[in-house]
């Protein structure tokens, strides 16, 4: 099957959203991640420019997608693998600290046994946490 190339839009997407979890990152930085110079990153990000193979596969690896998404596959995923929203989510579990792991399967748990009472709670043990990072806000409404 021959595949639109879809890098370009891709990688952008992929660009906008590790900026979105870290707003400081530079391109520099995000290129590095694959090995690649800043200029190289525009290029791709202009659609101008490609990667080798080696670097494709390096970019999937890195960002955990599937190559064959990376270069435009927009088929259903298959059912043994991830789609995107759960490789993300399991991106952000993997940056957890134990701690916070371990409250994130409690309420998820508490979701799937449908305890909606018990969602307050958690909510006010989470207010509990403050991280020195500005990208964690937890309000109570």
């Amino acid at each position: 099957m021959i595949w639109k190339n879809k890098f370009h839009e891709r990688i952008n997407e992929l660009w906008e959203r590790a900026k979105d979890r870290n707003y400081k990152l530079t391109q520099a930085e995000y290129s590095q991640r694959f090995g690649a110079t800043r200029n190289a990153l525009l290029g791709w990000l202009r659609g101008t420019g490609q990667p080798d193979a080696d670097g494709f596969v390096r970019i999937a690896s890195t960002e955990n997608v599937r190559l064959s998404w990376l270069l435009g596959d927009d088929r259903v995923t298959a059912k043994q693998e991830l789609l995107q929203d759960e490789v993300d989510f399991l991106t952000i579990y993997r940056s957890l600290t134990e701690e916070h792991k371990e409250d994130l399967l409690a309420l998820a748990r508490q979701f799937l046994s449908r305890d909606v009472g018990s969602y307050r709670a958690i909510d006010l043990h989470l207010n509990c946490y403050k991280t020195s990072s500005d990208d964690m806000q937890v309000h109570e409404d």
